[in-house]
């Protein structure tokens, strides 16, 4: 039964992507379930390649993006085992180890999907559509009703609840335009303009800026779904949504506004924490620490070089106040800690992502969905985060099944 080349039975890809339907719908809410059901369905896509591993290493282009994400997470668990030590920075260690082990997770499932044979589009629509609805609502509530100042949704950060939200909101807007319904460009219109006016009650800049930029580029790239007039019609409608959001929510933008304006007449005071100008000393130092150790070193080591470096440079000092957690940049912290090999994995990851984005089939939510992590990935730490990394690997999960109508009718 081993080694076999024949398809794998479509029990399991009912079970494994069942298990990642409800880890999409729960993890954002900070269920612990979500994220144990995505492990499950990983052990069953493992059962699966061993079972038919002939048949899984047959497309060789389809083992390229699974061996990039094994990677990227192996070389995290390797660097742990190597440097983990128990004291002030075990939450970096066990961080690494939570999203090393999910991106491993994801490696499996994610071979499964790019070699699925069933269509699963309908589907793909109801979980997108049930999530995006769930999440957007609650949010709104929370901002709205609640009146809390930042959303968190169930999180302790709001950015982290801003990365959720754009991914999953990426997978719902995608749904939208699968509808088979003559209304589904003003459902479109309407969802850029609930969604976006959620991440603007999560007051995170970067999604701000983000979220329409990569919305443009998604409807640029898709392809089969809506005409070229369609296309002209919903770029032309996003500043226009914008505008209206931002009369709405004119309080919200404009205080995130003075804060950037207080944060750059703090630039000459480095003992007060300047979100800014502390991303820009945290990528100074990124740099430099992992060019004092180009083969990877522990985070107690970065730890000390880094108070070495501010003790003869005090207006680095913003760097301090997150010494022990990560230095807001997925790159450069990867750099400081795992040298120039897990920046070459990681980078490979990416460009990967962005290919496959492109070829053998356009792919617009892919794209979406890595634009975004990339982007994010300049002032934060994706990675490091155990419910954004597992939200972000699940939307290129999604993105990849979303097509397989086409491909399935092409084979």
């Amino acid at each position: 039964m081993l080694l076999k080349e024949t398809t794998p039975h479509p029990a399991f890809s009912y079970l494994i992507y069942l298990g990642c339907a409800i880890a999409f719908c729960t993890i954002p809410f900070g269920s612990a379930t979500g994220r144990n059901l995505f492990y499950i369905s990983s052990y069953i896509s493992f059962i699966a390649v061993c079972l038919n591993i002939k048949y899984f290493v047959k497309n060789k282009k389809n083992l390229i993006l699974p061996v990039l994400f094994f990677c990227v997470g192996m070389g995290s668990i390797f660097w742990l085992q190597h440097f983990k030590q128990p004291g002030e920075y075990i939450n970096i260690y066990r961080s690494y180890m939570s999203t090393g082990k999910l991106l491993i997770a994801t490696a499996f499932i994610l071979l499964i999907a790019l070699n699925e044979r069933l269509c699963m589009q309908r589907a793909f629509v109801v979980v997108a559509l049930a999530t995006g609805i769930a999440v957007n609502g609650y949010s709104l509530y929370q901002g709205l009703w609640l009146d809390i100042p930042r959303i968190e949704i169930n999180f302790d950060r709001a950015t982290v609840a801003a990365y959720l939200i754009t991914a999953i909101n990426l997978v719902m807007l995608q749904a939208i335009l699968m509808l088979r319904s003559k209304y589904r460009i003003p459902l479109y219109i309407i969802g850029f303009l609930v969604t976006f006016s959620t991440l603007v009650l999560t007051g995170t800049r970067a999604a701000m800026l983000v979220y329409p930029v990569v919305i443009a580029l998604s409807i640029l790239a898709t392809k089969n779904l809506i005409s070229h007039k369609h296309k002209m019609l919903l770029i032309a409608s996003v500043p226009v949504l914008l505008l209206v959001s931002g009369f709405v929510f004119k309080s919200q933008i404009e205080q995130r506004i003075d804060d950037f304006k207080t944060n750059m007449k703090l630039v000459s005071t480095p003992e007060i924490d300047n979100s800014i100008i502390s991303r820009i000393t945290m990528q100074r130092i990124g740099l430099r620490t992992g060019t004092m150790a180009p083969l990877g070193q522990s985070a107690e080591q970065r730890g000390e070089e880094i108070k070495a470096i501010v003790a003869k440079q005090p207006e680095l000092y913003g760097v301090m106040p997150y010494i022990n957690v990560h230095l807001h940049n997925e790159l450069l912290e990867t750099y400081s800690l795992k040298g120039v090999w897990g920046v070459l994995f990681l980078f490979a990851l990416y460009v990967g992502l962005f290919v496959s984005s492109l070829k053998p089939h356009r792919n617009a939510l892919l794209l979406g969905v890595t634009f975004s992590l990339f982007v994010y990935g300049l002032s934060d730490v994706i990675f490091f985060s155990t419910e954004g990394t597992a939200i972000f690997c699940l939307a290129i999960i999604a993105s990849v099944l979303s097509m397989k109508k086409m491909q399935v009718s092409q084979d």
